[in-house]
């Protein structure tokens, strides 16, 4: 059930739980109203249709993702221990979600072209992730304009993928492990 709260915040924490759990086009909107016990009239007045509640729950999970990894990383002073920080998040963060993997890609494996602006958010979130992966690489000395941080972007996505197949925290350990791999040797080697 949904926690207490205005009946807006209601209908997204449920359609979030929902959309997440079962998939955006399983979940209709008479489940959610009916599990986040509101009035259908509630969703049209706050979000006007499914598609822009959608919508919503992108943006509100982008935020929430992005507070989630920066309160992990900022636990750590040492900036290649802050990029390393970002796989301790997914470490702790997947089995919490029952390796049910990328919120993001799940929807857009669900909506493919039909809905471009749900589209365009999962593109930001990825666009985001991607920026801040390379800020957090060229923290560490040594690694200005590095051409490793697509590499290290694609080894954290691979390993959101893989933990969700294995249902396993194993690939996630993997990743981190051949990235501290990767900066040592950047290190060692002084390459920019």
């Amino acid at each position: 059930m949904a926690r207490p709260g205005n009946p807006k915040e209601k209908i997204l924490t449920t359609a979030g739980r929902l959309f997440y759990e079962q998939g955006y086009h399983s979940t209709g909107i008479n489940q959610v109203l009916e599990e986040a016990g509101v009035a259908k009239a509630s969703l049209y007045s706050h979000f006007g249709s499914k598609e822009e509640l959608g919508l919503i729950y992108l943006k509100e999970a982008r935020t929430a993702w992005f507070s989630g990894i920066t309160q992990m990383v900022d636990k750590k002073t040492d900036p290649a221990e802050r990029l390393l920080a970002i796989f301790d998040f997914l470490e702790r963060q997947l089995p919490l979600q029952h390796f049910r993997g990328c919120r993001f890609i799940n929807l857009l494996a669900e909506i493919g072209d039909s809905q471009p602006e749900m589209q365009q958010q999962v593109l930001e979130h990825k666009r985001k992730l991607r920026r801040y992966i390379y800020q957090l690489l060229t923290a560490i000395p040594g690694h200005g304009a590095s051409t490793i941080a697509d590499t290290i972007y694609l080894l954290f996505e691979g390993a959101i993928v893989e933990s969700k197949v294995y249902k396993e925290i194993w690939p996630v350990k993997t990743a981190k492990k051949m990235v501290k791999q990767l900066i040592d040797s950047r290190q060692q080697d002084g390459e920019t």
